[in-house]
């Protein structure tokens, strides 16, 4: 079945990689056939240099998954990816963008679906790639030809994905509607465009805030554009856009008028309740003369600073007859009604949006507007504006362009040649405008386009040649794809040294990144960023505790800021990994300081922290009857534990005795909410008293049929990853914990987008059966990744799925973070050499190896016999060689110590 799927799908997208091959050699300057020629080695790694950007396509993951996943209905599996191009870590990506939100079972903003059939314009992007969370401050532009249009589904061209070329260095496509092909490369703050245009008298390019309205002024003589949106009412996504082109006219779409006393005379009424379901009786009332706020926290006194929900109304009366648009912007939940018809429902957690509705009005009448609101967390907005029916002035738009106005949108005109190419930098930054020129002028001084492209292809094969792998042409494209989204966050928010911090609004000197999806990355992508690039984990690792300092806290999942999102504190796991590896360059006693917080202060100013950590604390669970569904009180008590394990090596590291015996108990806490009665983690009562049996509330992700709630336990029960043993003692030893591994992947109950049991299948080589792993971990990467726009199984969750396929196909996986320890698997590759610094390389060569030969029979490293199924971080730091001898039998003698 699922081969059939595979071969279905391959007729019906142009994804061959003879098609990638043929396109880079025609047009992609700077990318190299697949041939791998070496075209040039470095001091900083001695491995000769290969052509790797060839098996790479960034289209990987923007449909759903061509396997059959095991998943729970509340889910699908979507990579949430978009062909993003930048350097790593860029400040700013650039991505074609075919919505500005989507309708799945969860709505996001991801800029690309590969399944949709027109492109609206190309965004300057600050999406988490693989995410479920917002676009912080991003800004699109759109070339067209004719009648300018600036609505984003109206604008929208056609296109084939034929025409396309994807690659993290460059992008390329023909917007069929106007006959104008678009390529694009990108540096880390500045995007650099190049449009070929038809013949026409009237070529243009557009400029929007994609959620938001923004700031715009055009400079004619400079042949510059600049402007800025606000993000959250508290800092700017400033850009400046330069042509290498004459402007021969210019336009400001105007911002309709902010409602405020001359249509709403009584103003507007507003009663906060502090829960997000406007529940019970309302807790604060406040009057507002119109409705244009950006509130940093708490929106009056006495409303709590989140997850708060209130009801505005208030009575228009119009002044004209005839057609009105009301522009309602908020960030969260929203809906509106007017004489009580619902005319917006946009109620779901979300970034800032922009939602439009237009209705004819009689001069005179008065109309009820009443909004429904909710607020999530960090910032909140509410902005409502409305276009009367009156003819503007058709000089006022070019006029405010020149002195600078708010607006919904710039845009810039001029005659074109057929064929003609016109070239476009648009450098950007959180500072100034000032700082964005000059971020565009460092990156890219001209406008050679061809030089551009080269320099990014440059940049990104000196990060893919980090690891060289000999193996099969579909393996190597589905590897060097997978590597490449390893290297796109975190965000890099450093500006020629300073940056614009989002915890205290200030400009600093130093370290600065967000975008850290921590609850999935601790798992394997920042262990890989530990080998791969230890100064900037030195750097990530700073920036974390800049953001403590600023913000009184670690961050969990900034984007940018703190997003009270996710369970745990595992900053805490990524520090100690990092620091029991050897990394250094950062103040560890703040550090430690900044995790104790972690594990004995509640979350606050924002924050949430670890949610029911007082709980934890006193009677060492989260109950399920004060933090319930949505709650995940039982996952929160296994996380915490392993946090406080990885506290607890940090202690040790750092000769702390006292802490660590404190936090090794600690530790254990994660046994109160195993069950021996079902043999699964079980939701218990402050009072002890225990949840139903696979009761739906423990989670949102239990819900939909029976068999998704029990997956949802079963691989719950396993998120231990500290205490293997402990864990075998509840099961009643190793072999019957081995039993419940043998079940859980026969019955298909593993799904590997899952970050909860993302470690399970190198379990076994705790328990005495390390060929268990290797068959299991084969298998599974066999099975679930492919080279296809359906090839990612889950959410890349900013590069963790595609690290743990990396570390998979290397032969060696970190299952415990806070430890210098790696699991061995089966590699898929013959060979591997890891780039590990100092001139040094790291080896896996698997001998005899092959889809049938999975199993390995014996090891050496550095010539030596190996018997063990454990790895040492040294042993890969210092260089050397891991040779496997690979066979179709598992020999079970090999690799049982520990």
């Amino acid at each position: 079945m699922l081969s059939a799927l595979k071969r279905l799908h391959d007729m019906r997208c142009c994804f061959r990689k003879s098609d990638i091959v043929l396109a880079c050699l025609l047009v992609c300057f700077g990318c190299k056939q697949q041939s791998e020629e070496v075209v040039q080695s470095e001091s900083a790694n001695p491995l000769p240099r290969k052509a790797y950007l060839g098996y790479v396509d960034t289209r990987v993951g923007t449909a759903p998954s061509i396997a059959d996943i095991t998943v729970t209905e509340v889910e699908e599996p979507l990579g949430y990816v978009s062909p993003i191009v930048g350097n790593p870590s860029a400040l700013t990506h650039w991505t074609p963008q075919t919505a500005k939100w989507t309708d799945r079972v969860i709505t996001v903003p991801v800029p690309y679906w590969y399944d949709q059939k027109k492109i609206q314009g190309f965004r300057g992007t600050r999406y988490p790639n693989g995410a479920v969370v917002g676009d912080w401050g991003p800004m699109s532009l759109m070339p067209l030809t004719g009648e300018v249009k600036i609505d984003a589904d109206e604008r929208a061209s056609s296109f084939s994905h034929a025409t396309e070329i994807a690659k993290p260095h460059y992008y390329s496509v023909k917007l069929d509607d106007y006959d104008i092909k678009a390529e694009f490369t990108a540096a880390s703050k500045t995007g650099f465009f190049q449009f070929t245009f038809p013949e026409s008298e009237s070529s243009s390019v557009v400029f929007d805030g994609v959620y938001v309205p923004g700031y715009y002024k055009v400079i004619p003589e400079r042949n510059e554009i600049e402007g800025y949106t606000v993000i959250a009412g508290h800092f700017k996504n400033h850009f400046v856009a330069k042509f290498d082109k004459k402007f021969e006219a210019y336009n400001v779409d105007m911002l309709p008028n902010v409602v405020d006393a001359d249509l709403v005379p009584d103003g507007f009424k507003a009663a906060y309740y502090n829960n997000d379901k406007l529940e019970g009786e309302p807790d604060v009332f406040v009057t507002y003369s119109k409705l244009n706020y950006n509130w940093l926290k708490a929106p009056a006194e006495g409303v709590e600073d989140d997850f708060f929900s209130a009801v505005y109304t208030g009575t228009l009366v119009a002044r004209h007859s005839g057609e009105h648009t009301f522009e309602l912007t908020t960030k969260d939940g929203t809906r509106m009604y007017i004489n009580d018809e619902m005319v917006i429902d946009q109620w779901m957690y979300r970034a800032t949006g922009t939602n439009i509705h237009k209705m004819n009005l009689i001069k005179g009448q008065k109309y009820n507007i009443r909004i429904e609101y909710y607020d999530g967390s960090s910032t909140t907005e509410m902005h409502l504006r409305c276009a009367e029916p009156v003819r503007p002035d058709p000089d006022l738009g070019p006029k405010m362009a020149l002195k600078g106005a708010d607006g919904n949108a710039v845009y810039i005109t001029f005659a074109t040649k057929d064929q003609e190419k016109v070239k476009m930098k648009v450098g950007t930054s959180l500072i100034d405008l000032e700082q964005a020129r000059a971020n565009m002028e460092e990156e890219f001084s001209d406008f050679d386009f061809n030089e551009a492209v080269a320099k990014g292809s440059d940049v990104w094969e000196k990060e893919l040649n980090r690891i060289q792998v000999e193996g099969a042409d579909d393996d190597k494209a589905i590897f060097y794809t997978a590597l490449t989204k390893c290297f796109v966050n975190p965000r890099n928010l450093n500006e020629g040294g300073r940056y614009f911090s989002p915890f205290d609004f200030e400009v600093h000197e130093g370290e600065m990144y967000t975008d850290l999806s921590i609850w999935d990355t601790f798992r394997s992508l920042h262990p890989l960023w530990v080998i791969l690039k230890p100064q900037e984990t030195t750097d990530v690792i700073n920036g974390m505790l800049n953001a403590y300092k600023q913000g009184g806290w670690l961050p969990k999942w900034p984007n940018p800021w703190y997003r009270s999102i996710m369970m745990g504190t595992h900053a805490d796991a990524v520090i100690t990994d990092a620091y029991i590896k050897g990394i250094r360059g950062f103040d560890t006693e703040l550090a430690f300081e900044a995790m104790l917080k972690n594990a004995t202060e509640k979350g606050n100013r924002g924050f949430s922290g670890r949610v029911g950590i007082e709980y934890f604390n006193e009677i060492g669970y989260v109950p399920t009857d004060i933090f319930g569904f949505y709650g995940e009180p039982v996952a929160r008590t296994l996380e915490f534990s392993y946090d406080d394990y990885c506290i607890a090596q940090m202690a040790k590291a750092l000769g702390k005795d006292d802490h660590h015996d404190d936090f090794t108990q600690r530790s254990k806490r994660y046994i109160n909410v195993l069950d021996k009665e079902t043999g699964l983690v079980r939701g218990k009562k402050r009072n002890g008293e225990w949840l139903p049996p696979l009761d739906k509330s423990i989670s949102v992700w239990a819900q939909g049929t029976d068999h998704d709630t029990e997956v949802y336990y079963k691989n719950h029960t396993l998120l231990v990853p500290h205490d293997i043993p402990g864990l075998a003692d509840f099961m009643g030893g190793e072999e019957k914990l081995v039993d419940y591994l043998d079940e859980f992947f026969e019955k298909d109950m593993y799904y590997v987008g899952d970050e909860f049991s993302m470690h399970a299948p190198y379990m076994y080589n705790s328990l005495g059966t390390p060929w268990k792993t290797q068959k299991v971990v084969r298998d599974m990467l066999a099975k679930y990744f492919f080279d296809d726009v359906g090839g990612l199984p889950g959410n890349d969750d900013c590069g963790q799925v595609s690290s743990w396929y990396v570390f998979g196909a290397m032969g060696f996986y970190p299952a415990l973070p806070g430890t210098p320890t790696y699991e061995i698997c089966s590699p898929i590759f013959n060979k591997v050499q890891i780039s590990v610094g100092k001139g040094k390389v790291f080896t896996v060569t698997a001998n005899n190896n092959s889809k049938e030969n999975a199993y390995i029979q014996s090891a050496t490293l550095n010539g030596e016999p190996y018997n063990s199924s454990q790895l040492f971080h040294n042993a890969i730091m210092e260089g050397g060689e891991l040779t496997f001898e690979m066979g179709p039998e598992p020999n079970k003698e090999w690799g049982n110590q520990r």
